[in-house]
């Protein structure tokens, strides 16, 4: 038997990959239901209705607003602090006034930040998965078995992610499949499937293959931490101290020294610069003693940017991990 199909069947008959994806699963379709029964359709009458009272209401706002402009600054003297807060009235806007419409899915627009949650779900899923397929493995003994009979190191790893990196990619692309018709369903019988042009699918599938990117990313990264570690533990224990320790105590840290564009330091940033193709960072530590607006500071993260990190740092651990199962004593 060659050793791509004994993998294959390896990956399928672990029971831990079977939960880790029933509960992925169950996941999905919770997120998928919740959206489903908060929406409903509405129709073009009670639009024009809700559309008619708001603009309704805004009449009346401007009507009672001048009413009691007039007989609030009427007789107030120019150049008084009374005369000044008058000339900062504002008079109601109409955009400040909404059609009071219930929840309705709109294809076009909604769907898009739902990819961002399928990706995030399915990478922590992805992680865990990458990390115990080989991790398990280096804990029970059973690598050190295989390599006995298999002495080539580098064949036997680089197969073992080569078969993860193609399970994760046909379950991402199952899995996006059933999320974006079950959204589309959605769409039809609770909003709206309007405006889906050539461009939008186009734009969507291409935030789905940077979704499938970040999945792949996250579930080798998994897979190399624990071959260093050879054991799933060490890999979960790399990924909570980045959490805990490089996310939420490093943002501590920077928000005390003031750094400006702190969030540019942290991960939620980055996976939304990759996800969303760019992410504002605002630094407000600006001096705003001058005349004019106080306006902050920006700087934009782009997903070629944030790619490229990524990229160079798989990379860096992937070299790590197989100079060290070649270097490294197996017993």
């Amino acid at each position: 038997m060659s050793l791509v199909r004994a993998e294959r069947r390896r990956f399928l008959k672990r029971r831990l990959i079977k939960w880790l994806l029933v509960i992925a699963v169950a996941l999905f379709a919770i997120i998928a239901a919740a959206i489903f029964l908060n929406n409903e359709k509405v129709s073009p009458q009670r639009i024009a209705a809700a559309e008619a009272q708001a603009q309704r209401n805004y009449e009346d706002s401007v009507v009672q607003w001048h009413t009691e402009h007039d007989l609030r600054c009427k007789s107030v003297t120019e150049g008084t602090p009374e005369a000044d807060m008058c000339a900062q009235d504002m008079e109601p806007q109409r955009e400040w006034f909404t059609p009071d419409l219930p929840s309705t899915f709109i294809f076009k627009k909604d769907f898009s930040p739902l990819i961002t949650v399928w990706a995030a779900l399915l990478a922590v899923i992805a992680f865990v998965i990458g990390a115990s397929f080989v991790g398990a493995e280096w804990s029970t003994g059973s690598m050190m078995t295989l390599l006995t009979w298999r002495p080539r190191r580098i064949q036997v790893l680089s197969t073992k992610l080569a078969v993860l990196a193609g399970w994760l990619t046909a379950i991402s692309a199952v899995s996006l499949a059933l999320w974006t018709g079950a959204f589309w369903l959605t769409a039809q019988l609770r909003g709206s499937t309007d405006g889906m042009t050539s461009g939008t699918w186009q734009s969507l599938g291409l935030t789905g293959l940077r979704g499938l990117g970040l999945v792949l990313a996250v579930g080798i990264v998994g897979f190399l931490l624990a071959t260093l570690g050879r054991h799933t533990g060490v890999a979960l224990g790399v990924a909570l101290g980045v959490i805990i320790v490089g996310q939420v105590g490093l943002g501590i840290v920077l928000g005390l020294l003031q750094v400006p564009f702190l969030e540019a330091y942290l991960l939620p940033s980055h996976l939304m610069a990759w996800m969303d193709k760019q992410y504002i960072v605002q630094n407000w530590s600006v001096d705003c003693t001058g005349p004019g607006p106080c306006l902050p500071e920006t700087r934009t993260l782009t997903w070629e940017g944030t790619g490229s990190i990524a990229l160079a740092a798989a990379l860096v651990l992937a070299v790590v991990a197989f100079w060290q199962i070649k270097r490294r004593d197996i017993a």
